[in-house]
C-alpha cells in the first residue's frame, strides 16, 4: 500500500543524478559485465531464501551500485572525499531502497544481455513495464526510476528521471494506477488516553510501563515519527520549570537545507497530572538514571542490559500500547498514530499553522492527503462489524 512515508522519500529524488553527464559511463563499459555476473551468481546463492530473509544478494548488489558511482566520480578526477560528501547525498534509508531496484534492474539485464549502464530508452520502458505488471505503486515505479538515474543512465545527454518519454510513462503509469493514502479514517486517542491515566501513579509502575506510558506520550504531544524517537538524546538536555527540551542525535527525515529540526520541546499539563509528559519524563530519567550507564539515547530497554533501543523496538512498544487501549493492529500500524495525533488536533479547531510547525511540515497539502482523516466512531465500528456477517 502506498504510504506518505514512501512518496516523499522517492519524490524529489532525481536530484541525485548530480555526478551525471555523458561521459561518466563510457569508461565503465568494461566493468559491466563482472557486476552482472556477480549479481546473478548471487542470485542463485540466495534462491532457498523464499521469504527474503536472506540478504546477502541484496547487500551485494547494494556495493556494487555504490561502487559503480564511485568508481564513475574518480574516472573524473573527483578525489576520494569529495566522492564521500557527493555519495553522502543519499541517506541510508534512500540508498537501501535503492538497492532493491538496482537489484532487480541487473537481474533484468543479466537474463537480456542488456549493458546496465547503457540501456537502450526500450530496455529501461520494458523494465518499468515488468515492474508495473507485477501491480506494483506508482510510487515504487518512481523510485525505481529514481534508482536508474542515481547510476547514471542518460540518454541524449539526459537522465532516466529527466527524460521526457519516461516522463511520460510514469504519468500513464499514475493515472492507471493512482496513489491513494493507506487510511481512509483513522482511531480515536481518547481510547489511548484512557488506557495512559491507568497507568498511575507513575512512582510505583513498572519500568515497562513506564517506558510505554512516556513513547506514547511523546507521540501523542508531538505527533513525530518513530525515527524521532530513536535519535532523542540526553545531551545538552534543558530542563525548565515546566518543560523539557530534548535534541536530536542525527538528521530527521524532513530535515532538508533550509529546514532542520534539532529539537523538541515537551511541555507539563497540569490539568490532569496522568497525561503530563513533563512528570513522566522526569520519573523515567530518575529511575534509569544509573542503569543507562553511558548512554546517551532516551530511550533504553527495560530489562538488562539496559541499552538503547532500536527504531523497531520503539515501533513495537507503540503498538503493544495501542493494542492495550483497543486499537485494531489489523488495520493499523505505529505510524498511524501521527495520523490520529493531528486528526485529532484538527478537530478541536487547533490551526493548521500550528499542526504543520508541531509535525514537522512545510506543506499542507502533506497534511490533507495523508493525515487529515475522520476518526472512526463505536457506531460505524458497530454497522462494519455487522453488516460484515
Amino acid at each position: 500500500m502506498f504510504t506518505e512515508s514512501s512518496e516523499r522519500q522517492c519524490r524529489g529524488s532525481d536530484d541525485c543524478t548530480i555526478m551525471a553527464d555523458s561521459g561518466m559511463v563510457s569508461s565503465f563499459t568494461r566493468n559491466v559485465d563482472r557486476l552482472s555476473k556477480n549479481v546473478a551468481s548471487k542470485e542463485k546463492t540466495s534462491v532457498h531464501s523464499r521469504n527474503g530473509k536472506d540478504s546477502s544478494s541484496s547487500q551485494s548488489v547494494k556495493v556494487s551500485c555504490l561502487s559503480v558511482i564511485r568508481k564513475n566520480l574518480e574516472n573524473q578526477g573527483i578525489s576520494d572525499k569529495a566522492s564521500k560528501i557527493i555519495l553522502a547525498s543519499w541517506r541510508d534509508s534512500t540508498k537501501k531502497q535503492y538497492s532493491t531496484y538496482v537489484k532487480q534492474w541487473f537481474r533484468f539485464c543479466s537474463k537480456r544481455k542488456i549493458d546496465p549502464l547503457q540501456p537502450a530508452l526500450n530496455e529501461v520502458l520494458d523494465f518499468l513495464t515488468v515492474l508495473f505488471d507485477k501491480g506494483l505503486s506508482y510510487s515504487t515505479i518512481n523510485c525505481a526510476r529514481s534508482a536508474l538515474s542515481a547510476l547514471g543512465i542518460m540518454f541524449n545527454g539526459v537522465t532516466v528521471g529527466s527524460n521526457a518519454t519516461i516522463i511520460r510513462f510514469l504519468k500513464g503509469v499514475y493515472n492507471l494506477r493512482p496513489s491513494e493514502p493507506r487510511y481512509s479514517e483513522t482511531w480515536d486517542v481518547s481510547k489511548v488516553f484512557n488506557f495512559l491515566r491507568k497507568l498511575s501513579p507513575v512512582k510505583y509502575i513498572s519500568l515497562k510501563d513506564l517506558t510505554l506510558k512516556l513513547v506514547m506520550l511523546i507521540v501523542l504531544s508531538t505527533a513525530c515519527r518513530t525515527q524521532s524517537l530513536f535519535l532523542l538524546c540526553l545531551d545538552n538536555l534543558v530542563k525548565g520549570k515546566d518543560s523539557y527540551t530534548l535534541f536530536y542525535s542525527g538528521l530527521l527525515k524532513q530535515n532538508r537545507p533550509g529546514f532542520n529540526v534539532h529539537f523538541v520541546e515537551l511541555f507539563a499539563y497540569p490539568p490532569d497530572r496522568r497525561l503530563c509528559v513533563f512528570t513522566v519524563l522526569k520519573e523515567y530519567l530518575m529511575r534509569t538514571a544509573q542503569a543507562r550507564g553511558n548512554s546517551q539515547k532516551l530511550f533504553i530497554s527495560y530489562v538488562k542490559p539496559f541499552k538503547a533501543v532500536s527504531r523497531e523496538t520503539i515501533s513495537r512498544w507503540i503498538k503493544t500500547v495501542m493494542s492495550k487501549s483497543g486499537i485494531n493492529l489489523k488495520s493499523y500500524s505505529s505510524h498511524s498514530a501521527r495520523s490520529a495525533v493531528v486528526s485529532k488536533a484538527f478537530h478541536n479547531l487547533i490551526p493548521v499553522e500550528c499542526i504543520l510547525r508541531r509535525a514537522g511540515w512545510t506543506s499542507e497539502k502533506t497534511f490533507a492527503k495523508f493525515y487529515k482523516k475522520p476518526i472512526e466512531s463505536d457506531e460505524q465500528r458497530f454497522q462494519r462489524a455487522v453488516l460484515s456477517t
